[in-house]
């Protein structure tokens, strides 16, 4: 493998957008972090985030060795019609030591298990050496059990798993929201506005989680608080978890049972990717330390550390996919 080649794994969902960079003996260089990264919802931010992260990562690689970086992208990843600028300024600059044109890139980007999506993002003109995409479900269950076989569900902004085995990856879920993602971030978040409604219109009690939302949304009028989620993407109404965690310790009824239905998805899913085999089980994301209290003991027993983070994963790929292109094993 050529030495002056460099990897990046990207970890792209629904909120975040994570980078790794590694040299080709798979020491780590650098890592970056930006925002949204949901080809299927928004492939223009996508590619804006993407770009973000990279250019952080390579900026870490080169400040650590004290290579001055001209390596930007600006804010590219706030909005669409920054997206071309930034891919702009980071493709025509030199990033000292480490140019994007030395990188591999595997990118394990939500929405890319939707054909369509997934080929929007594969026409990219991109600046790297290559670019091979993934979802961000495959990356993590990948880096969760180190390339070997094994089940994984991400709960984070969104919700999805797959059963790595014989080579073939077995989805279940990721549908995408709001049609799909039961018991995600996102989801939580619109049930939860949902119920503030009720209550606001006197269909329900007023109670401390609708006031939690209200205080949130900073608007307890009804026709405020339906023109802000006209505008809302996945990530804002997961941003609304955070005010329902706290009621959820307390065992405020509403938010246990949101959660405990939940639970009982995430559940069935597990139980239909754990049949037939042996292998262990990863949960990834924010929420999957607060799901799995409520698993059964036989899927609680399945449960496994992952060995890696998704983006390692993604570079697995990555490398996979370059080393069958030049025909080496």
């Amino acid at each position: 493998m050529s030495s002056d080649l460099f990897f990046i794994g990207i970890d792209g969902g629904g909120t975040k957008c994570r980078a790794r960079l590694e040299d080709s003996n798979g020491k780590l260089l650098g890592e970056g972090i930006s925002g949204p990264a949901n080809i299927m919802r928004d492939c223009e931010l996508a590619k804006a985030s993407t770009l973000e992260a990279i250019s952080i990562a390579i900026n870490a690689a080169n400040a650590s060795v004290g290579v001055a970086s001209s390596c930007e992208c600006g804010d590219g990843h706030k909005a669409k019609s920054g997206a071309s600028q930034a891919t702009k300024r980071v493709a025509t600059k030199g990033v000292g030591a480490i140019s994007l044109s030395q990188c591999v890139v595997g990118a394990g980007v939500a929405g890319a298990n939707i054909a369509s999506a997934k080929q929007e993002f594969e026409a990219w003109s991109h600046p790297f050496h290559s670019m091979h995409v993934i979802s961000d479900l495959h990356a993590a269950c990948l880096g969760a059990h180190d390339g070997k076989e094994g089940a994984a569900i991400i709960i984070g902004t969104g919700s999805t798993g797959t059963l790595w085995k014989n080579n073939a990856f077995n989805d279940v879920g990721g549908h995408g929201f709001p049609i799909g993602d039961k018991a995600s971030g996102a989801w939580l978040g619109l049930k939860a506005v949902q119920h503030t409604l009720l209550c606001l219109d006197g269909l329900e009690p007023m109670d401390s989680l609708a006031t939690q939302i209200c205080a949130a949304l900073q608007s307890s009028d009804t026709d405020s608080i339906v023109s802000q989620c006209a505008t809302f993407n996945t990530h804002h109404y997961a941003a609304l978890v955070e005010h329902m965690l706290p009621l959820l310790y307390t065992k405020h009824a509403r938010v246990l049972a949101l959660f405990q239905e939940g639970a009982q998805y995430i559940e069935r899913m597990a139980g239909k990717l754990l049949t037939e085999h042996s292998h262990g089980l990863a949960m990834i994301g924010g929420l999957s330390n607060v799901y799995s209290t409520y698993f059964s003991d036989s899927v609680k027993a399945r449960l496994v550390a992952c060995k890696t983070t998704p983006q390692e994963g993604a570079i697995y790929c990555a490398k996979a996919a370059y080393y069958q292109l030049k025909g080496e094993k």
